[in-house]
């Protein structure tokens, strides 16, 4: 391989690395080398070939297997699609700039610009028309409105621009559940929407299929992405629960002091410091045949919450409660935690299932764990034997701790034909949770 190809190779491997970063790779200098090692003796003919020989050198964990594929074929799409992507995303981007440009428009007060951000510009240009609407009647409102009879003037826009604000930030979250900024759909280059936009359409796919459904050779990817979305979701709780320590009721008095430079006009708020403390989670998980897939998945996104609560206690249970007292190790399933549990306790795995001998034994011998800072998280299909008696203790349970959570594993349009779900709807809040998209949901609204 002459010279003058070598450095084009190079060039375009350099150029797929930091691709592959900008997905989520970690991509060193050496592992560049390898890669290009390894192509000058198989040659670029074969494209099977050099997609072997770069996943091999590239890609250091099978989760990121899926996201490598899509940069290959991207990266290395013909040069008339690529250009059909670059232009696709230039037309994205000028039509943003022009919804961005009209928003300078919109939002005014008296005729003067409102000092607001670029990201809650694009929060108003992301609105429906009639909310949008909304929004421009009260700047109308407030630019024609009176005080004491006499108009209102420009020494009221800072105050206007506080509402809007707040209502925008609204919006956003609204929008946006993930709490991210909302960005152009114009911000990067084609090349690298197209693959962000296949793993979206990927990681949608997985988030709406039934977790019992999922082979073993995709686990890895599936939990991968449990773990991101946990994190996420994670951050979200702490920001929460900070807010929470910092807004209680109104001051009225410190309120009024901080008013006074507006001549007594309630511009401004104070709010009471309010304390709330952070759930602790008991996970209670069914491990009967039909079940252990579920439990598996529920369990390694509940313990990606770890950082945003004060503890979680997990319990298995069977015909028997099952405490998974033992220390997670990174990798470890939790079929192997259950497994080294009932080792410990000398109990077989087996039997029918249990609810309430599980729910007894959890009052009897762990009654410290059961507060009302508590959340119960229980985990099953509800086919259990002593239905009735399962029913009256989660009842004593419910009035002990603060929520009683149930992910039934059973689509909801089934629970009228299945015996003693609705013995426990009255003790608990019960979901329909057979895929990552309704547990991630779930907990998004409950924790």
């Amino acid at each position: 391989m002459d010279q003058t190809r070598v450095s084009e190779l190079d060039r375009h491997l350099v150029g797929f690395a930091q691709l592959l970063r900008a997905v989520g790779l970690k991509v060193s200098p050496s592992e560049i080398s390898d890669a290009s090692e390894g192509l000058t003796h198989i040659g670029l003919v074969d494209r099977d070939r050099v997609e072997t020989v770069l996943q091999a050198t590239l890609v250091k964990d099978i989760g990121h297997i899926s996201a490598f594929k899509e940069a290959f074929r991207a990266y290395f799409a013909s040069p008339v699609q690529i250009e059909a992507w670059k232009k696709d995303v230039a037309q994205k981007a000028t039509q943003w700039d022009e919804k961005i440009e009209s928003t300078r428009k919109d939002l005014r007060f008296q005729e003067n610009e409102l000092d607001i951000t670029d990201e809650q510009r694009a929060v108003y240009a992301s609105l429906p028309e009639q909310d949008k609407q909304r929004l421009r009647d009260f700047l109308e409102k407030s630019s024609k409105g009176t005080r004491s009879g006499i108009p209102v003037d420009h020494s009221y826009q800072p105050m206007v621009e506080r509402v809007l604000r707040g209502s925008l930030e609204y919006w956003r979250k609204k929008l946006n559940e993930e709490d991210e900024p909302i960005l152009s759909p114009g911000s990067t280059d084609g090349v690298l929407s197209e693959v962000e936009r296949a793993l979206r359409e990927q990681e949608f796919e997985v988030l709406s299929r039934d977790l019992k459904k999922i082979p073993p050779e995709e686990w890895p990817e599936v939990i991968r992405l449990i773990r991101r979305l946990s994190q996420r979701l994670a951050s979200q709780v702490t920001r929460r629960y900070r807010a929470a320590r910092r807004r209680g009721g109104l001051d009225m008095r410190s309120t009024l002091r901080r008013n006074l430079r507006y001549g007594g006009v309630l511009v401004e708020r104070s709010y009471r410091s309010r304390r709330k403390g952070r759930l602790k989670i008991i996970l209670l998980c069914d491990i009967s045949g039909s079940m252990l897939k579920y439990s598996e998945f529920i369990w390694q996104f509940v313990y990606g919450l770890a950082s945003a609560v004060s503890g979680i206690k997990t319990f298995a249970f069977g015909e028997t409660l099952i405490p998974l007292t033992g220390k997670f190790r990174k990798g470890q399933t939790f079929e192997a935690m259950v497994k080294e549990s009932l080792v410990v306790s000398g109990k077989e795995w087996g039997g029918g299932t249990n609810l309430a001998k599980a729910l007894e034994t959890l009052q009897k011998k762990f009654p410290s764990f059961l507060s009302k800072q508590t959340l119960l998280l229980i985990v099953s299909d509800a086919q259990t034997l002593e239905a009735e008696k399962a029913a009256a203790l989660l009842e004593k349970i419910q009035r002990q701790v603060r929520q009683v959570l149930w992910l039934n594993t059973l689509p909801e349009r089934r629970w009228l034909e299945t015996p003693h779900v609705k013995a426990f709807l009255p003790s608990c809040q019960m979901y329909e949770c057979f895929t990552l998209g309704h547990l991630t949901q779930i907990l998004s609204k409950q924790i």
